[in-house]
């Protein structure tokens, strides 16, 4: 017992020797996340304190980075991910954010602050028709999308890249939304499709990852 109680101190003390202390911090205390890192957390709270039907109905990443992630210990800017469930039997949404070290709580941003961060007024229009629907349609549990930083990297490598060299201090918001509330004439309704938001403080860009198609919503 003795000598592998010891094996383990001469394990661990190699370890710190070896690593950069920093690095072992980060890697113990990692607050960045993508978007469906946490859904099953949040899916798992609504249905106790929301709805037992509640299913994710979409989420809005506020203020993430060029890697797709928003950062649980960022206090100095309003990056979130919001995630919208849905519930049948009530009819209706709520909304939760995920925090650090804690299960998700309800969020203060809702469809009509979501809104007010759109500032090209046909991007706004049709985000609020989109979102008018949500109370109604769901993201099926099955459907196949890609995370928060594949949308990114697609959104930066068609147009997003330059929209921001063009626009110092821009920043990106995006909104995963279930297919059909983008496109009423689609026949399949459990797909979901990314909506990235490059904005600045008069200009902004707009696209709809549609698949492995870039469709430009708006532009300025």
């Amino acid at each position: 017992m003795k000598k592998a109680f010891f094996t383990i101190i001469a394990v661990f003390s190699f370890l710190l020797i070896s690593c950069d202390e920093e690095s072992i911090i980060n890697d113990v205390i990692d607050s960045k996340i993508t978007a469906k890192e946490k859904l099953n957390e949040v899916l798992q709270k609504a249905r106790t304190d929301f709805a037992a039907d509640a299913q994710l109905s979409a989420i809005y990443g506020r203020e993430v980075d060029l890697n797709g992630e928003i950062d649980l210990l960022n206090t100095t800017s309003l990056n979130a991910f919001v995630y919208i469930v849905q519930s049948d039997q009530l009819n209706g949404n709520e909304f939760y954010i995920p925090v650090f070290g804690g299960s998700p709580v309800e969020s203060p941003i809702n469809f009509t602050t979501m809104l007010s961060f759109i500032k090209d007024s046909t991007a706004s229009e049709k985000m609020g028709d989109v979102l008018g629907v949500l109370s109604t349609i769901s993201i099926d549990s099955n459907a196949v999308y890609g995370d928060s930083p594949s949308a990114v990297t697609m959104a930066l490598s068609n147009g997003g890249s330059v929209f921001m060299s063009q626009n110092t201090g821009s920043k990106i918001d995006m909104f995963l939304v279930p297919g059909k509330s983008i496109d009423t004439t689609l026949t399949v309704s459990n797909t979901a499709d990314w909506i990235v938001n490059f904005y600045s403080s008069d200009k902004s860009l707009v696209l709809w990852i549609k698949g492995s198609e870039v469709i430009t919503i708006s532009g300025n």
